[in-house]
């Protein structure tokens, strides 16, 4: 189902996106700690040591704009997604429930349960914080894949920031989502405040010289 924003295909989407090193756009920086900028997103955060960061393209729906993925282990590699959307004046609550609404589909028998909702901030922005689990049935048995989603409402664009695993392995990964969540830093991209800065220095600069040349020019002349 398209609408659903988590799912198994989404998992295994997300963690298909493995490279052997980080790699990064030209508009992002990644130095070798980990420390992982992104201007064009508006983001700066540090990644967990030894997990890789990758920028999928934007191929399909629901692909990631940001990847971060943990080293592979006996089962699937645990993984920390980034999507980032304008807000375009939607509150976080809305825009939240919207979400909640996609992943169920209104059913109460859907294979995905929502078990916890709080408030939260990262970075000093509002964040909703949802605990989800969801169910599947396989060939050779089932599985049951864990979701710690955040998302932040931040100069005028939402981050949801989802951290998937293996309910098994859950608990074992969450403190470095929860140490990655820490080091988020939203940066405004918008550029035309910088702009108006700089127009400002022109005009008062240009001013200046004006009253130099006026002064100047009432300047009385010296006698010889």
């Amino acid at each position: 189902m398209i609408s659903r924003i988590i799912s198994f295909s989404f998992f295994l989407l997300l963690v298909s996106f493995v490279p052997d090193s980080f790699a990064v756009s030209q508009n992002s920086t990644l130095d070798s700690e980990g420390n992982y900028a992104n201007p064009s997103l508006g983001i700066t955060f540090q990644a967990p040591g030894g997990w890789t960061v990758e920028e999928p393209k934007k191929s399909q729906p629901g692909a990631p704009d940001i990847a971060v993925i943990a080293p592979y282990s006996n089962g699937f590699p645990s993984s920390i997604s980034f999507n980032v959307e304008k807000a375009n004046g939607t509150s976080l609550d809305d825009y939240v429930q919207n979400k909640i609404n996609q992943l169920t589909g209104g059913n109460q028998s859907s294979n995905i349960t929502v078990l916890s909702e709080q408030n939260g901030t990262i970075d000093g922005f509002a964040a909703k914080i949802s605990l989800i689990q969801e169910n599947f049935t396989l060939q050779n048995g089932s599985s049951v894949v864990k979701f710690k989603q955040v998302i932040v409402l931040a100069n005028g664009e939402f981050y949801t920031i989802i951290y998937a695993n293996e309910e098994k392995n859950f608990d074992s990964d969450l403190p470095s989502y929860d140490q990655l969540l820490s080091s988020i830093q939203f940066v405004n991209n918008d550029t035309s405040s910088w702009l108006d800065y700089v127009s400002a220095g022109i005009a008062a600069g240009a001013l200046i010289v004006g009253l130099v040349l006026i002064k100047r020019k009432r300047k009385p002349l010296q006698k010889n």
